[in-house]
């Protein structure tokens, strides 16, 4: 590695390694709200396709 100056103990402070941290709660918001979306598209459609809607 080359010679910046930095550390080694202090090269990970400035992400150069990814933290494991858990999931952020945006991100987990956004994987609901997907998954509310999907699911509602494919009760849509089979609803469609049972000839309940139409």
């Amino acid at each position: 590695m080359a010679d910046l100056g930095i550390s080694h103990t202090h090269v990970n402070q400035y992400g150069s390694v990814r933290s494991k941290k858990p999931a952020a709660a945006g991100s987990r918001i956004q994987r609901v709200l997907h998954t509310t979306l999907v699911a509602a598209a494919f009760v849509f459609v089979a609803a469609v396709v049972c000839g309940l809607i139409g």
